[in-house]
């Protein structure tokens, strides 16, 4: 289920649009890039007690750990 509305990120040139959802009471987020890459979804995760961004499904970790930072930035405003 979407929560809220879509918003916007650029960053070096790129536009990012990025949509919250709730999956089993966890917020994950959506991104959606203007280049050829395909959309990516992230999730804010808990280990040893430290945050950090991952990728669902797991594999794309450094983008996941770039842009998760630029939402978190985000989100804070």
């Amino acid at each position: 289920m979407q929560k809220g509305e879509a918003f916007k990120i650029e960053v070096n040139e790129l536009a990012l649009e990025v949509t919250s959802h709730i999956v089993n009471s966890s917020e994950i987020f959506r991104i959606v890039f203007s280049d050829t890459r395909p959309p990516l979804v992230v999730i804010e995760s808990l280990t040893n007690g430290r945050p950090f961004w991952t990728s669902v499904p797991q594999g794309r970790q450094k983008e996941a750990e770039f842009f998760g930072k630029l939402i978190e930035e985000k989100l804070k405003k």
